[in-house]
């Protein structure tokens, strides 16, 4: 084992051996800082401080930044425990923060209002140096401007005061426009229930696309109104009580920032892992690639702010008259280098006192050592304290080879291990001396030495511009001489030399194997508890606590993106007979059997409650009426059919019911169980539909006589017989597809039989073309032109069904009802004359 140099003084003159013994103070003195150092770096590290981060939105890629510094641990490295918490519309980040419920914010430029209307907001970094807000118009409704929204509908949220500068500045009165609350839903828009909507560029835009939508962009950046988006932001009192933690929040942030951007794909992973899936993965790297242009990284530094750029927002508010003019931007603006050179000043006047003052010391010291004044009485001191300095060293030699923790230190310039306590046998297997003559990127595994060699050039790089840093904290793997891995947890001090120059890294490796197994069994523990809270302990469905949370979230994505939702409750016909016949164990036992039977026949997007005693209940996001009623029968045809031994086949009376638009979860409930009581009534064994819904068309479904067969007839004949022939056989393949639809055939098999009519249409439609030409029909090219707007809206409309924004139902409205009944039966009848055979 290496052992660490002392300086030991050579036997000369009383004036050498006074000289020398002063440098041997100087070496001593250097351990004794380092026991100091080591003493404080062996505490317990500090507690981490906990914090909030409100957002201004929902979890997704806007927010990938603080993420990414919560996943890849750069807030724990800043001595932070950060929690971070999404928003919904009605919650106002700048009010959440002054409050005190969080101590940092995300909000757009209106935080100028809010200091304008005494909140003592300061701004800390711009994320976008371009806001995304922009406006989405529907085209082709006779706007080909912003000026051409003026009297139109419009649904804007109400903290977009940018698109209200907007218009303002296109001449758009406001007062002219039919305004509606956002619902932050782009269906409104699709559906033609408004004109334009304020929306970001990065997330909305995506759904029109999907849908095959036709949509104009206005960005407020075109007349030169450019606002500044998703800005970071704290409180005046957080930056006078924590000026240390705000900015080490603000660097910790920016740093997620720039990890979040190197890699997307990474933190859409991680999104839809620790922030749930509302949007796709799909959807989240849209909103990536969105960001890029808005964040201009090649032109401007992360979090960079302009005083100059915040005061023409600031003017563009006061045109507006939310602003009084020459608002003053004093103390709106965190300045980051602030504390730096506050602490140069400091510096700089202490220099000041302490110069004049060193100089008469030294002066001093000069006449002392000139006159040799008490020469024996300073000998003998120094003796003195040589040896309290050997002490000392003897007890930081004692704490380092007796601690369980490896106590190492690292040369900077050749970057080898220059100690190891020998405790590295009982972490590692390897000798100190092992250690020494091994290089430090074996000491690690490649992707815990990659972690270590970024923080180090941090570090150097915050020494050489003069930051204050604290010890560092990294958990990393090392490898074990036999070969297993071994978790630690290393803090590592930055030392230097004289000159200022970092010469060394001294470190402390503990192994928290133990803290790890803890850690694990504490999650499994939590997950085992969380499944208990959420789980029927009998039949392992859902409870009702699990599913009266579960419900709302179904609910409100239902409205927000017109998806259908249904339920069905049922109810195990004559169960009390059992009970009372095989005793209450064998019902129970009918009760997991029937259970796992529900499961094995629901698809994986449903889920089962048991609602209590032999009621369940199924809830079946994306599914209308039609298809609810057609799952109910499956599953009342497999109870029915599948004997449970010793007791024979059990049935069970349905009750099912879709949710209507802004009705209540118990008035659902309620429509559920009427409709159950009806097949409870009706006989049992049976299937039941909400009677409230008779005559109602579910949203995204069609129910049995919403569409009537296509029915050929003898008077629909043109005369040829080519296309007599394929207009009788284009009826049939769309009452085949009716069919389906209201038979609930999943989308794969529907997909098929569209792509089959639709190959056959455009068949149709090419050979027709080629016998009005020898014809000589004149309305050729009109009709050729509709025949080609019919396949390019009939494809758009499957790619919308295909991608999931489209119904079966509405699909098959267009092919039956415009392509080939409205079309072929009304359209065609205009060369009939031609094709008719002639009365002679």
């Amino acid at each position: 084992m290496t052992s660490l140099p002392a300086a030991t003084p050579a036997p000369v003159s009383r004036q050498s051996q006074a000289a020398s013994g002063l440098r041997g103070i100087a070496a001593r003195l250097h351990w004794l800082a380092l026991g100091i150092g080591l003493g404080c770096t062996l505490m317990a590290a500090p507690p981490l401080e906990s914090i909030t981060l409100q957002l201004k939105w929902r979890h997704q890629f806007q927010f990938a930044g603080y993420y990414a510094a919560q996943e890849k641990g750069f807030y724990r490295e800043a001595g932070l425990e950060v929690s971070i918490l999404e928003a919904d519309p009605s919650t106002d980040p700048a009010r959440e923060v002054v409050a005190g419920r969080a101590q940092y914010g995300v909000s757009n430029s209106a935080l100028l209002l809010a200091r304008q209307q005494g909140l003592p907001v300061v701004a800390l970094a711009v994320i976008y140096q371009h806001s995304p807000l922009v406006l989405l118009a529907r085209s082709g409704a006779g706007i080909h401007s912003v000026r051409d929204l003026a009297g139109r509908r419009l649904m804007i949220d109400r903290h977009s005061d940018e698109l209200l500068a907007f218009l303002r500045k296109e001449g758009v009165p406001v007062s002219s426009l039919s305004l509606q609350e956002h619902r932050f839903d782009p269906s409104a828009l699709l559906n033609g229930e408004v004109d334009a909507l304020g929306a970001y560029s990065t997330d909305e835009p995506y759904f029109l696309d999907q849908a095959g939508f036709s949509y104009l962009t206005f960005t407020p950046r075109a007349i030169g109104l450019d606002f500044y988006g998703d800005n970071l932001f704290t409180t005046e009192a957080e930056i006078r009580a924590h000026p240390a933690r705000v900015k080490a929040f603000r660097e910790a942030s920016l740093r997620g920032w720039a990890y979040a951007l190197q890699h997307p794909d990474e933190v859409a992973d991680l999104i839809l892992a620790r922030y749930g899936g509302r949007h796709s993965r799909d959807h989240l790297l849209y909103e990536a690639s969105q960001m890029v242009p808005l964040l201009q990284r090649d032109l401007v530094e992360l979090g960079y702010m302009h005083p100059d750029r915040w005061q023409r927002i600031a003017d563009a508010y006061t045109q507006l008259g939310l602003l009084p003019a020459g608002f003053p931007l004093e103390g709106f603006l965190y300045d980051p280098g602030a504390g730096d050179r506050q602490a140069r000043r400091n510096l700089r006047l202490a220099l000041t006192i302490a110069l004049p003052i060193g100089l008469v010391l030294g002066a001093a010291v000069l006449v002392f050592l000139r006159m040799n004044r008490r020469l024996e009485r300073a000998i003998r001191a120094q003796a003195q304290m040589s040896g309290g300095l050997r002490e000392s060293e003897r007890q930081f030699r004692f704490i380092a080879e007796h601690s369980a923790d490896v106590i190492w230190t690292m040369d900077l310039p050749s970057g080898k291990f220059t100690y190891v306590s020998p405790s590295v046998v009982q972490l590692r297997g390897y000798t100190p001396e092992e250690i020494l003559a091994m290089p430090v990127a074996e000491a690690l595994t490649p992707e815990s030495a990659a972690r270590v060699q970024k923080i180090l050039i941090e570090s150097l790089a915050e020494w050489h511009a003069g930051t204050t840093l604290p010890p560092r904290v990294v958990e990393v793997d090392q490898p074990h001489k036999d070969g297993h891995l071994v978790p630690t947890e290393v803090v590592t001090t930055l030392h230097g030399d004289a000159e200022g120059r970092p010469t060394q890294v001294l470190g402390v490796s503990r192994n928290i194997t133990a803290r790890r197994r803890a850690e694990e069994q504490l999650r499994r523990n939590l997950e085992t508890l969380e499944q208990a809270a959420s789980t029927d302990l009998l039949t392992h469905a859902w409870n009702r606590r699990h599913f009266d949370a579960a419900i709302e979230g179904e609910m409100h994505r239902s409205l927000r993106y017109g998806h259908p939702l249904s339920m069905l409750m049922l109810d195990l016909d004559h169960f009390k007979r059992i009970n009372d016949t095989y005793g209450h164990p064998e019902g129970d036992r009918v009760l997991k059997a029937v259970a796992d039977q529900v499961r094995a026949v629901i698809r994986l997007s449903d889920s089962l409650t048991r609602w209590g005693g032999e009621e369940f209940i199924v809830l079946m996001p994306n599914t209308g009426l039609v298809n609810a009623k057609a799952l109910a029968e499956r599953i009342r045809e497999s109870l029915a059919g599948c004997a449970i031994e010793g007791i024979g086949p059990v049935t069970a009376s349905f009750g099912v019911a879709e949710y209507l638009p802004d009705a209540s979860r118990e008035s659902w409930l309620e429509r559920v169980d009427h409709a159950l009581y009806r097949a409870k009534q009706a006989g049992r064994n049976r299937v039941e539909a909400d009677p409230l819904q008779s005559g109602i068309e579910p949203r995204g479904e069609h129910p049995e006589g919403t569409f009537l067969k296509l029915a050929w007839s003898a008077s629909f004949h043109s005369g040829n017989a080519l296309i007599d022939a394929q207009h009788e056989r284009l009826f049939r393949l769309a009452n085949d597809l009716l069919d389906a639809v209201l038979s609930g055939r999943d989308d794969e098999d529907l997909a098929a039989l569209v792509t089959k009519l639709l190959s056959e249409v455009a068949q149709h439609f090419q050979d027709e073309e080629a016998i009005l030409t020898d014809l000589g029909f004149r309305g050729l090219q009109e009709h050729k032109q509709k025949h080609a707007e019919l396949i390019g809206k009939a494809l758009d409309l499957q790619r919308a069904f295909q991608s999931g924004t489209l119904s079966s139902g509405r699909l098959f409205q267009f092919l039956a009802q415009d392509v080939v009944a409205l079309h072929m039966l009304k359209a065609d009848r205009e060369f009939f004359h031609l094709t008719a055979p002639s009365q002679g």
